[in-house]
This record gives C-alpha cells, structure tokens and sequence, in this order.
C-alpha cells in the first residue's frame, strides 16, 4: 500500500502540468462543542459558560461542526477539483479517546459516529477527488488504543464501511492507508484495496 502512496506521488510531481495537493490534518471534530462554554469545559455541552459567543471555537478547544464545514467550503471555492485530498488522521476530538483507562461503550459510539460525520462531509465536499484517509493516534476509542476484543473487528470493520463503502457510493475515488495497527487479517486485504471508478 505505502508503495501505491509513493507511486501516485511520483507520477503527481514528474507529470507535466500543475497539480494541486489539499491536506485537511488534525481536524479533531468536535460534535459536542458548545458555543457558549468556556476553555475550562473544554468547550463542551454542559460545561461553565463564558461571557462570549463563539460558534466558530475557542483557542484551546476542539473545532466545532460549523468552522469544519466552513473550512471546506472555503476549500471548495478555492479549488473544487485538487489532483488529491489527504487527510492524516486525529479526525475525532481529543475528548473521546485520550488517557482514559477502560473502554466506554458510549465513548466508542461518539468515536464512531465523529469518524461518519468527518469522512462523509470530505467525501460529499469533493466528489471527484481522490482522498487518501489515515488513522491517527485520536481515531481509536480508549487511551489512542484500538477497541478491546469485543469490539476489534467491529472497529475495523466500520473504518472500512464509512472510510471506503460509503465513499465509493458517492462516486469517490479512494486510497486507503492503514494505520500500522490495524489486524493483520483486515490489512492483508485492505493493502490490495484500490477503488478507482
């Protein structure tokens, strides 16, 4: 798969023309943001107030839903058809995943459903780019580890149904590459994945 990355980067930079590389990195989309809770609540729903509105964030908290999508649309008017869209992971808040010690079912949910909001918006964003989706250390549901045994394979399972099924849905040309810790038997076959359609 890395191989596959290097290849398209090689043809990108000796191919003739110009050729535009939009990378959306550490989004750390947070769904819960509350545009009148202060930075001690880290933003969220049902933390202390502050005295001003801000629906776009606060410096020190997650992005909210709102400057995420303000951002790609702002990245749409200045190019609606980049050669290529990478996206290097921390797609989910800092609040799900980070130093807890035991795996929360709830937490797991708000991962997963942070990952479908993020991945469908770039996708629905850029119909006719190809995007290459990464996991970072944020993208895993208890201490930046994957899901316990219970819910291993439904972990892997949902990264390949919102990160490749869904996209190639919409028409989207997808490259995947897989976080090193990802199962040996789910990246056996995800290294032969290329969707071109």
């Amino acid at each position: 798969m890395i191989l596959k990355l290097f290849f398209i980067f090689f043809v990108l930079i000796f191919a003739r023309g110009d050729y535009v590389i939009s990378v959306l990195n550490d989004v750390h989309l947070d769904l819960k943001y509350d545009p009148y809770a202060d930075v001690k609540s880290f933003c969220q729903e049902g933390g202390t107030k502050d005295s001003t509105y801000a629906p776009y964030g606060r410096h020190g908290c997650d992005s909210p839903y709102s400057l995420f999508k303000s951002t790609l649309k702002k990245m749409v008017e200045v190019n609606p058809n980049p050669n290529l869209i990478i996206v290097p992971g921390d797609l989910v808040t800092h609040m799900v995943s980070s130093e807890k010690d035991t795996f929360n079912l709830t937490d797991y949910a708000e991962l997963k459903r942070v990952i479908e909001n993020h991945t469908r918006e770039v996708a629905m964003s850029f119909p006719n780019t190809p995007i290459v989706f990464t996991l970072g250390n944020n993208d895993y549901a208890m201490n930046y580890q994957v899901p316990n045994k219970t819910y291993k394979e439904d972990y892997y399972s949902f990264v390949f149904q919102k990160i490749v099924t869904e996209i190639k849905a919409n028409g989207i040309s997808v490259i995947i590459v897989i976080n090193y810790r990802i199962h040996l038997r789910i990246l056996r076959c995800l290294s032969r994945l290329v969707v071109t359609l």
